[in-house]
């Protein structure tokens, strides 16, 4: 038996990421539904259960992405940003992951996303993100859309996309 007492786990697997030339700090951020970032426009990722079939995850994930692509070409958006509402500033602030004592991931919650109430959770239970993601409208009050064209797809000529399944 080998023991995995020295992972190191890494938030978007160590890439930084920069938003107009400034590093983004991925703990001074809100997770979205568990998929994007509070101030970070157009940016989603997956990551599945920790407890369950990573795909049902990403599952949902994919799901809601396309919806959201979906209503932001009817909407004729091209920029989303999960933004913190008023209602927002008080809520409470957890951990990006919760309940689970692993060393290897206690260790690095400091380095994590947080979470605090609907939509900024990260839930990891299939029954609730079910309810959040499937259900829940787009229009939340917690995404801020905006036609802002984006100059690279721009530049690179690029043609709209068409409806995504």
């Amino acid at each position: 038996m080998v023991t995995a007492t020295g992972i190191t786990l890494t938030v978007m697997s160590g890439i930084q990421f920069d938003l107009d030339g400034t590093p983004i700090n991925f703990p001074d951020t809100f997770t979205y539904k568990g998929m994007m970032y509070s101030g970070i426009p157009n940016m989603a990722h997956t990551f599945g259960y920790i407890n369950a079939s990573w795909t049902l995850r990403a599952d949902l994930t994919a799901e809601y992405v396309c919806r959201l692509l979906n209503h932001m070409q009817d909407a004729k958006q091209t920029v989303v940003t999960p933004t913190l509402r008023p209602e927002d500033n008080n809520m409470p602030v957890r951990d990006w992951i919760e309940d689970f004592s692993a060393g290897y991931m206690r260790r690095m919650m400091h380095l994590f996303p947080k979470q605090g109430n609907d939509p900024w959770r990260n839930t990891q239970d299939y029954k609730l993100d079910k309810k959040m993601i499937r259900q829940a409208p787009i229009e939340d009050g917690a995404l801020v859309f905006s036609a802002q064209a984006s100059s690279a797809a721009e530049s690179n000529g690029q043609a709209p996309v068409s409806k995504v399944a």
